[in-house]
């Protein structure tokens, strides 16, 4: 469970940085036009704590896309579960389709509550699951920050135009 979710929040991830980098309303569409995850190719556990997760991204853009920093926190109720950490920057080239390598570091803070997440989830009860998240890159010329507090879990995928159903297709 947790290594899938952690899959699926790497294409978010990058997709939101391609959004982040826009300025303007037609920007924003533009990157949703030129900028797609297309493919989870590989998700390879690496110790007890680490993952690398290898994802196919067309990059259709004039602009390189680079991801420096990324800090996601997974919560159940009020309880932090953990946290999925990159490990090192990717970049993604300008107008190509690439696999990207991506390492991610798992912290879990409370496996009780890892747990309970798992099974709720499992059960289809999506409601008491947050994400806060800190992403630090650049999209072209501008640098992009983006960064949420607790947010409900169907907000937050909603803000990439995601729903909970489609996790759940996904998780499958």
């Amino acid at each position: 469970m947790w290594l899938r979710f952690g899959k699926y929040l790497v294409g978010l991830l990058l997709f939101g940085i391609a959004l982040s980098g826009g300025s303007c309303r037609r920007a924003v569409e533009r990157a949703k036009r030129n900028i797609r995850i297309e493919a989870v190719e590989k998700v390879e556990r690496i110790g007890i704590s680490g993952a690398e997760v290898v994802v196919r991204v067309n990059n259709g853009s004039r602009y390189k896309l680079a991801l420096t920093t990324a800090e996601f926190g997974l919560y159940y109720a009020d309880a932090r579960v953990g946290t999925i950490v990159l490990m090192q920057p990717v970049e993604v080239p300008r107008r190509s389709v690439v696999s990207v390598t991506t390492r991610w570091r798992l912290k879990i803070s409370d496996p009780l509550a890892l747990y309970l997440l798992a099974r709720k989830a499992s059960g289809g009860e999506w409601d008491q699951i947050a994400v806060s998240c800190s992403v630090e890159g650049r999209g072209g010329p501008a640098p992009v920050k983006f960064s949420r507090e607790k947010m409900p879990l169907s907000d937050f995928l909603n803000t990439f135009g995601v729903s909970i159903r489609d996790v759940e297709n996904y998780l499958k």
